[in-house]
């Protein structure tokens, strides 16, 4: 379900349209009384019976109370047209997830964010909440590039109205997932600490514990491989760094560290050349807020006496039955085994149903330079906005997928491109998808004219430079808005409006339609980033761009 611009939500009022996210669509949306931009997060994923509803609110709520400096605000929640809607603070900031995609991180930046997502999720656990989908793309970067996590608690709204959320299978990610995510037991704090060191893993190594494996292989490693030594795919990191990681990684819940920030700690540490204090294992129940850590194929081998023994979650038929029991409890075991087996691949055909690597293929597959090429791709996110790039010089031309997460866009090849084969790539979200080798053929350069040969010359018509006309020469810090008109561009194609300020500033704020007679209308706010003193806007589309400039002020 979509939302045009100008829809209410509450006080808000939906702006223009972002992207998807694995819950749903996201908009930018504003509230004109407090001045304040927010993103409307439309959870599609969530089912709008009564039931489901009602669990939303009950969780909404409890998320909304949290306030914590390295928690994305929840501003607003509520329901439209029968479906749930959250509003929450705007972090215009990119993810860690498109940080890591550009390199490796430093020891002191890979700790620095550790610490701000480990003191978000002590807090959260402190108060009986767990997020279950800890990842690098669940962590926003703010303007002084501190962490915050978004969509805390979303996951456990996937839960308790359907087949395929009975387990935890289908709310997570499997690179990320602790063990008794993906056996379907009880999910507590420990399983946001074992993403966490997940995370660690990969800030320190540019790879995930277990980098090249299949779904099926992954979900199996999680629950019964050790993952190799952070070392061996680090050899900066020493015995003690590995000593911390794979005790965050600990197969039993109790087995990991107490809490994120201790485990963050002993990280800095080790770091610092210290051995890790010794392990101490935690209780089985670690607060009233949440159900035993132990995992659910163990706990229903818990018999009369309250002593548990340890059954194999993927196979209970292996665990010996309590005497005098024997039966009764060989056949729940298996039943259990059985479910839990059905509802993992359940969960893993609707996680590769809905996950399917975008492709991309080209109209043909060698063009002269000045031609034009259609791109296609499919299994985009529906009406997702971003951009093709035609490598190996960086050449973009802005798209929109249609609804049906297809797109098919021609492309117009520069003239003064280099000869030879170019990839082409879809980009979204600070990454990109797919590849197709484009092989161009260079003009050939114009013959000199001979001097005897000179027919009268027609003229050349003139053609207009692009332009753009702004409604201000001013805009007001954070909250001002601009309109924008545009001359020039080419009709029927997309332009895309950056904004730019000094060098670390370049934010595209809008992607207008040109119309007919080459021109548009476009009105942006100013983003969060930007700072009192001169900027420029500028609009781009497949053959060229034009800029303004204007300043940005207090009031």
């Amino acid at each position: 379900m979509s939302i045009a611009p100008g829809t209410k939500l509450g006080q808000y009022e939906v702006q223009d349209f972002i992207g998807q996210g694995a819950m749903g669509l996201v908009y930018r949306a504003y509230h004109s009384q407090l001045e304040r931009v927010g993103a409307v997060k439309i959870l599609q994923a969530i089912a709008p019976d009564p039931d489901t509803t009602a669990r939303f609110r009950h969780e909404a709520q409890a998320i909304a109370q949290l306030r914590h400096p390295n928690i994305l605000n929840v501003y607003d929640f509520g329901e439209y047209q029968g479906t749930p809607y959250m509003i929450v603070e705007y972090v215009p900031g990119g993810s860690l997830g498109g940080r890591l995609a550009k390199g490796p991180l430093d020891v002191a930046t890979t700790l620095k964010y550790l610490r701000g997502i480990a003191a978000g999720l002590d807090y959260a656990h402190g108060r009986g909440i767990v997020h279950r989908d800890i990842k690098p793309a669940n962590v926003l970067l703010e303007s002084d590039d501190s962490p915050v996590i978004a969509d805390f608690g979303l996951a456990k709204l996937l839960q308790g109205s359907s087949l395929k959320s009975i387990t935890g299978v289908t709310t997570g990610t499997p690179a990320y997932m602790a063990p008794e995510q993906v056996t379907g037991s009880q999910i507590g704090p420990a399983a946001d600490r074992y993403s966490l060191a997940t995370m660690a893993y990969e800030m320190l190594t540019g790879v995930i514990p277990f980098d090249g494996e299949g779904l099926m292989e992954i979900l199996y490693a999680q629950v019964h491989r050790e993952p190799p030594p952070p070392s061996s795919r680090n050899s900066a990191l020493g015995q003690h760094v590995d000593e911390v990681i794979l005790r965050g990684l600990a197969k039993d819940p109790v087995l990991r560290w107490e809490s994120c920030t201790a485990f963050v700690e002993a990280l800095g540490q080790a770091f610092e050349g210290k051995k890790p204090a010794k392990q101490v294992p935690a209780k089985a129940i670690v607060d009233p807020a949440f159900a035993s850590t132990v995992p659910l194929a163990e706990m229903a081998a818990v018999g009369a006496t309250g002593k548990a023994q340890r059954m194999d979650p993927i196979h209970p038929m292996s665990s010996p039955p309590l005497p005098g029991r024997r039966s009764r409890k060989g056949m729940i075991a298996a039943i259990s085994g059985a479910v839990i087996v059905l509802l993992l691949l359940v969960g893993v055909v609707g996680y590769l149903m809905t996950h399917q690597k975008p492709t991309v293929t080209l109209s043909e597959a060698t063009v002269r330079a000045g031609d034009t090429v259609v791109v296609t791709a499919s299994h985009v996110p529906p009406n997702q906005v971003g951009e093709i790039q035609l490598r190996s010089e960086l050449h973009t031309f802005p798209f929109q997928a249609d609804a049906n997460g297809e797109l098919s866009e021609p492309i117009l090849i520069p003239s003064n491109i280099g000869g030879g084969d170019h990839v082409v790539h879809v980009c979204w979200a600070a990454q990109c998808y797919g590849s197709a080798t484009l092989h161009v053929v260079a003009l050939a350069p114009s013959p000199t004219p001979s001097p005897t040969a000179s027919p009268t010359a027609r003229p050349t018509p003139t053609v207009a430079p692009r332009s753009l006309a702004l409604s201000s020469n001013h805009i007001v810090v954070k909250t001002g808005t601009m309109t924008v008109k545009g001359f020039s561009f080419m009709p029927g194609k997309v332009a895309t409006m950056t904004f730019l300020q000094g060098t670390t500033t370049n934010k595209t704020v809008a992607m207008p339609a040109v119309g007919s007679d080459g021109t548009f209308l476009q009105t942006y706010t100013v983003p969060s980033t930007a700072v009192v003193g001169p900027a420029t806007i500028r609009a781009c589309d497949v053959n060229g761009c034009a800029s303004a400039s204007f300043q940005v002020t207090a009031t």
